[in-house]
């Protein structure tokens, strides 16, 4: 059965997508129509702006360029105004890897919108807001990074560290976003293992020019670098933690979710922190309780209590050496 206009030039477009080089015969023998209404549906397609480009002679045809246009898709009104919703939590990221990508689909979109529709979706962006804390530094090179990992290269990278700038060659085991800022765990081929790396202290990436040694360290997903971590964790050694809080310190602590979920609050506001501790959290634990001053004092474990005097004598010992 002969498919209408419509139909074909949906059909036209899915099938371009997936050729990306085709000629006139091939197409007119796919959809049963002469040559001659094939390049007159060519021509609609690319007066709508599908980027073909013509190749000439004997092994000649068609082929779409690198941008490719997908087909028209129908939204509900539901439907369009949950993907403004879920665009919101993108709003505040200093960075994003599909930047620009992101905000010209929307406004494509939106563009497109009935009236009504349109004020239901200003509505939204003027009364919901997911809240992103602004990060002072940014991390240009996030394309090439998402980029590395969905393609599995070895990239090599100039990395900022504590110690210094490193040159180092990686494979990403994927990207994920915390708190504003970027983070890529990656096999970290000059230490032969897996390491986390931030996004914005990598200062430039290139491909690396050994790829042949991917083949052993492509099959972690980034949902796996969870539970491997989560595992990892489960696997130490681990002392018990007890802290006892002020109301105030409650409330710092609310606000965590790993201490969080150790909390006892009494009925007087104040309470306690009770749970496991591996040595890996001491040295963010130290810092913490140091922040809370006296809303939080650690009871146990002992090896913590000396890791805060010890931050304290040295914290001190600067200060007092720039006195009078």
């Amino acid at each position: 059965m002969l498919m209408n206009k419509t139909q074909r030039l949906v059909e036209l477009l899915l099938t371009m997508n997936t050729r990306h080089k085709f000629t006139l015969k091939e197409l007119a023998d796919r959809f049963g129509v002469s040559r001659r209404t094939v390049l007159r549906d060519i021509n609609e397609l690319s007066a709508l702006g599908v980027p073909l480009y013509a190749e000439l002679g004997v092994h000649g045809g068609y082929r779409v360029l690198n941008e490719r246009t997908l087909p028209p898709i129908t939204f509900s009104e539901q439907e369009a105004v949950a993907l403004f919703f879920v665009s919101q939590s993108l709003k505040f990221y200093r960075a994003l890897p599909m930047k620009s990508g992101w905000q010209s689909a929307l406004a494509k979109f939106y563009h497109v919108l009935p009236e009504d529709v349109k004020e239901r979706v200003d509505q939204l962006q003027r009364r919901l807001m997911f809240w992103v804390p602004v990060q002072r530094w940014d991390a240009p090179h996030l394309s090439p990074l998402l980029e590395g990992a969905l393609e599995q290269k070895i990239l090599r990278i100039s990395y900022e560290s504590e110690n210094g700038s490193t040159e180092r060659d990686i494979q990403l085991v994927g990207l994920y976003s915390m708190n504003g800022k970027w983070y890529c765990p990656a096999y970290d081929f000059l230490r032969s293992e897996y390491r986390l790396f931030r996004a914005d202290r990598i200062m430039s990436v290139s491909d690396s020019s050994d790829q042949m040694r991917k083949k052993n360290h492509d099959k972690l997903l980034i949902t796996d670098w969870f539970d491997k971590e989560r595992q990892q964790e489960e696997n130490e050694e681990k002392y018990d933690l007890r802290v006892r809080l002020t109301r105030r310190g409650v409330l710092l602590c609310r606000n965590d979710d790993w201490l969080g979920s150790g909390l006892t609050v009494l009925e007087d506001g104040t309470g306690y922190i009770s749970r496991r501790i591996s040595p890996s959290f001491m040295n963010w634990a130290a810092a913490f309780f140091i922040g809370c001053k006296s809303d939080a004092v650690v009871e146990e474990p002992k090896e913590l209590r000396k890791m805060i005097m010890n931050q304290l004598r040295e914290t001190i010992s600067i200060y007092e050496e720039g006195s009078d």
